[in-house]
């Protein structure tokens, strides 16, 4: 054994300084994003986009108490008269927001975020820090070392918060890209080629954060990369037929994936399971492929989806049996088939008979009870049991608006229900009441604002307090699609007031 003056004293702990915010920048490269951010403006959208339930957390801590957790120092290194946030960067944003709540310039996240954030900055009895006391690691070596031993671990949005899969795969691949897997690079693919499509990033955070190993195994499937065009090379990956044609199907198959189960019930990982199960899934959405229009005169995807498509690009032109079908098939009368000009001479699948509401909607931040009434309800078969849905519908839009306004500190929720969903959207768009523009142009929420009105919401009432009339299920479905994103909106812009 090597006797104590021969060995090497213990290297000292990183200095520690004080710097001015206005001095620090985030990591463009943080491994929380999907992508690399391409500018500091770019890092803050995208923290706010991946982690900004846990950043207003975060924000909400700090206001109120005043103070930074004195264990547990951000990490940064110094570059070029400046310095990196290596570990700290949501402390760094909260801090940014603090300073100047008007940093959110995208429209989209200042609808989900400024209202709360504003809110937040004004209860405070604090001022905004302009300083931060931080760690200077002499490299980003050095700085790893503790980044990637500290996120184990995690106490909600106000402590650590531990890294998810999808991170530590990015972690892996953020000094040696090789490294990089496919479902890392198709992250960063459909994050890159479609950062103007906020339906398509939203369901994207979703499928990252709570099914990316799920993502793995499905670009990992040869079939799936050979039908959607998927190349992969050197830790890269890229779309053979281009994002464009690419994009009605990624579309399609993020949103399907964002849901927490498939229709059938199953999870995602139950439901897609064999290759058959793959290829049997994308070629339900045939139409959707960027190859699927390869015979002259046939429309491409992107056709196929400006013709008409429902809530996630889902939809073509129609026979008159409303199933898919090609401006190119030539039809045969014989068996009711069809046969396209590639040879397929199989009978179009039959559309399936919509039978439930609230399939994968998720309400977590509701009272435990309310999420168990909507995930009953979304049990209960429609065509048949419709007259107990739509008893339940009525109730579950009574509670959470109410829930939902006593959380932003409503002292007197109205006890009409028109009103009281009315007030609950107001919260979160204050310009719904505007007028309305082009269906295509039109919110959702603006369209169920200007639908709620005593007259709108009576089918809801009747079901409650009428003993003869009953609800048709066209009826329940209608009311449903109605509010189920104003429920959406409701549970991701949940205030922070205690409900009594």
């Amino acid at each position: 054994m090597a006797s104590p003056s021969s060995k090497q004293p213990m290297r000292p702990p990183f200095p520690v300084e004080t710097l001015s915010l206005d001095l620090i920048d985030l990591d463009l490269r943080n491994s929380r994003f999907p992508r690399d951010a391409q500018s500091q403006t770019d890092a803050f959208e995208l923290m706010l986009s991946t982690a900004g339930d846990e950043c207003l957390d975060l924000l909400k801590d700090l206001t109120r108490t005043g103070e930074m957790n004195s264990s547990d120092l951000p990490i940064v290194v110094a570059r070029d008269g400046r310095y990196l946030m290596m570990e700290g960067n949501r402390r760094l944003t909260c801090l940014r927001l603090w300073n100047d709540p008007g940093l959110i310039e995208d429209e989209t996240l200042g609808n989900q975020y400024s209202t709360r954030v504003d809110r937040l900055v004004a209860d405070s009895a604090y001022a905004a820090p302009t300083e931060l006391r931080v760690a200077v690691a002499p490299s980003e070596s050095d700085a790893d070392v503790w980044i990637e031993r500290k996120h184990t671990g995690g106490a909600g949005g106000a402590g650590t918060v531990e890294w998810g899969a999808a991170m530590k795969d990015r972690r892996r691949a953020r000094n040696d890209p090789s490294k990089a897997s496919r479902s890392m690079a198709f992250v960063e693919l459909v994050s890159s080629e479609y950062e103007d499509e906020p339906d398509i990033l939203k369901a994207l955070e979703t499928v990252r954060n709570a099914r990316y190993t799920f993502i793995q195994r499905f670009v990992d499937r040869s079939v799936v990369r050979e039908l959607i065009g998927l190349d992969f090379s050197a830790g890269k990956m890229s779309f053979q037929y281009g994002a464009e044609a690419s994009k009605p199907i990624i579309r399609q198959v993020i949103g399907d994936f964002a849901r927490p189960k498939a229709e059938s019930g199953k999870t995602w990982a139950r439901e897609l399971d064999t290759v058959e199960d793959f290829r049997d899934y994308l070629n339900k959405y045939a139409h959707l492929l960027p190859g699927a229009s390869s015979a002259p005169g046939q429309p491409s995807s992107a056709d196929a989806t400006n013709n008409g498509s429902g809530a996630g690009g889902a939809a073509s032109n129609s026979g008159g049996n409303g199933s898919a079908q090609p401006s190119g098939a030539q039809s045969t009368n014989g068996g009711g088939g069809s046969q396209t000009e590639s040879g397929d001479s199989r009978p179009p699948r039959p559309t399936p008979v919509r039978e439930h509401i609230f399939r994968g909607l998720v309400l977590d931040k509701f009272t435990p009870r309310i999420q168990e009434m909507v995930r009953q309800t979304s049990l209960l078969n429609v065509q048949r049991q419709n007259e107990t849905v739509s008893v339940m519908l009525r109730v579950i839009l009574d509670l959470t608006a109410y829930q939902f306004l006593k959380s932003h500190g409503h002292q007197n929720v109205p006890k009409d229900l028109d009103k009281r969903i009315k007030d609950a959207i107001k919260v979160i768009d204050p310009h719904a009441s505007d007028a309305l523009g082009t269906a295509e142009a039109t919110p959702p929420l603006r369209k169920a604002f200007h639908s709620t009105t005593p007259d709108g919401v009576r089918l809801v009432q009747y079901a409650v307090h009428d003993i003869h009339s009953g609800r048709t299920p066209a009826e329940v479905f209608t009311l449903s699609d109605r509010y189920t994103p104003v429920l959406e909106e409701m549970n991701a812009n949940m205030g922070s007031h205690p409900i009594q």
